[in-house]
């Protein structure tokens, strides 16, 4: 009987297994480590650029919980390649800036987000003068903030929103996501060489 080291002699063989192997590995690390995403839209600039090539972790969310203003790569609401205002998933994947999170009242007024620990101001009450809200230093906004709400976020539920304002569809168009909606933490750019970065 041949054993496996006279197999790998052949070239055609060790070739064949070689190949085999590194794609089990690569597979393994994009499911379970890293993955690569291609940025098409210009909706987080001037953080991520349009065509930009980032790497999400995927394994984050397994020991540490979402932080606000981390950048996430998930499904937004939606079925299928539908992106909407719905309790389920779709198959797209966006990436996005982490702003409000579960429990808290989110809007925006004079072009600032505000975000409050509780229910949000009574109408015609300014934000200031409300307890528990604030104006959060967003300095990663690129654009002018169109006014919002108040929104009230589920208890399971986080509001993502692109660092371009102007030009982002984010949970003011279709909603906050939960936790189980999200793939991973974007950390780096690697592509193109000009834009490699870190956050």
């Amino acid at each position: 009987m041949a054993s496996l080291t006279s197999f790998r002699k052949h070239p055609v063989v060790d070739l064949v297994l070689t190949v085999a192997v590194a794609i089990g590995i690569a597979y393994l690390v994009q499911a379970f480590i890293v993955k690569p995403y291609r940025v098409p839209s210009g909706s987080m600039e001037p953080t991520i650029a349009i065509g930009e090539r980032i790497i999400a972790s995927r394994f984050t969310f397994r020991f540490s919980d979402p932080t606000r203003n981390q950048i996430i790569v998930f499904h937004p609401n939606g079925v299928g390649a539908d992106v909407y205002d719905t309790n389920t998933a779709s198959d797209e994947t966006f990436v996005k800036r982490l702003i409000g999170m579960p429990g808290e009242t989110i809007g925006a007024v004079g072009g600032h987000v505000y975000i409050c620990s509780g229910k949000g101001p009574q109408e015609g009450q300014a934000i200031k003068s409300t307890p528990g809200c604030a104006f959060p230093d967003q300095p990663f906004v690129s654009s002018p903030q169109d006014d919002f709400g108040p929104t009230t976020i589920p208890a399971d539920r986080y509001f993502m929103m692109g660092d371009n304002r102007a030009d982002s569809d984010d949970s003011r168009n279709w909603g906050p996501i939960t936790r189980d909606q999200m793939i991973g933490v974007a950390f780096m750019s690697y592509w193109p060489p000009s834009r490699i970065s870190i956050w």
